[in-house]
């Protein structure tokens, strides 16, 4: 829904659903790119990491108490024409739309605010919330169809691209595709090193560059169960994405994929497929260990190869 200030104070906002955790939606900064945003000459005045909030919809409103009608990840556009007068009311105002979850602020200055009150600007920076004005007047209407529909656009190429990976892997699995075959298609698809480990955290299978192997997999055990334990005081939490190889209240393992670029489906659901199609592959082997096989394998293969000259010794 898009309308001008103050058309739109008691309807709270209605917006789809990310289709993948937050990676089909734009971050503020690119919001900010747009063109219909340009037309308003942009300033921000509180950027730096609150640029890289992602907006889940925009929501056009002068009300003092918008805060309430926020689900959180909106982009709020206002003249500010009914904001509050006192200072400590507005710092209140700007700490209600963060604790409300508000990716970032759009001010349009002009009579109500010929420039962004300090208070606003300061309460903003302390709490790491994107503020930006807008100089010249424009349409919200534009605006807001162009955000919605960078939006709707992402969105819609990510359920395209999510029925692909779908159909690939329900191929693989109903082809009876080895399970190491499935990592190496993971792997390629996501463009990252893909591993797949048992319930001791022994490596099944993995695709990863040859100059990467001996540094990622010596000590292994120890590093994975250290990625999936929650980060202690002080740790770095690894960025590494995990998925469960499970099926009928049974797990087999798990699917580990390190830092790659973005998938239009996104790279969760990329690697739930794969998840999927190894958990199908279990069930259909009843009680053949395909996984210990494939290990085996794995490592003998490395030893010949010389890639593990080292822990060998």
């Amino acid at each position: 829904m898009s309308v001008r200030p103050g058309e739109a104070d008691a309807v709270q906002t209605d917006r789809p659903a990310a289709v993948d955790g937050h990676e089909t939606l734009p971050t503020v900064r690119e919001v900010m790119a747009l063109d219909a945003v340009a037309a308003g000459g942009p300033d921000v005045l509180v950027g730096g990491p609150a640029l890289d909030a992602r907006v889940r919809w925009v929501h056009v409103s002068d009300s003092a108490g918008v805060a309430r009608l926020l689900n959180g990840g909106e982009l709020l556009l206002s003249t500010g024409s009914a904001w509050p007068t006192e200072a400590a009311e507005l710092r209140r105002f700007v700490d209600e739309l963060v604790d409300a979850g508000l990716a970032g602020l759009v001010l349009e200055l002009g009579a109500h605010h010929p420039s962004a009150p300090a208070v606003v600007i300061d309460t903003a920076r302390d709490r790491g919330l994107a503020l930006i004005v807008l100089h010249r007047e424009v349409k919200f209407v534009s605006l807001t169809e162009a955000v919605h529909g960078r939006i709707i656009s992402a969105q819609t190429e990510a359920l395209r691209a999510r029925d692909e990976v779908r159909e690939r892997f329900t191929a693989l699995s109903l082809r009876g595709a080895p399970a190491d075959f499935i990592v190496h298609q993971l792997a390629q698809t996501l463009g990252a090193p893909v591993i797949l480990e048992n319930l001791a955290h022994e490596i099944v299978a993995g695709e990863v560059p040859p100059a990467l192997e001996e540094e990622l997999f010596t000590g292994w055990e120890l590093r994975s169960r250290a990625a999936q334990r929650p980060p202690r005081a002080g740790e770095v939490e690894r960025d590494w994405l995990i998925v469960p190889v499970e099926a009928r209240g049974i797990r087999w393992g798990s699917l580990i994929a390190l830092p790659g670029p973005p998938h239009p489906a996104g790279r969760a659901a990329v690697l739930e497929q794969g998840a999927i199609a190894l958990a199908i592959g279990r069930l259909a082997d009843g009680d053949a260990d395909e996984w210990s096989r494939i290990g085996r394998r794995r490592l003998l293969d490395g030893l010949l190869a010389g890639r593990f000259a080292g822990i060998a010794c």
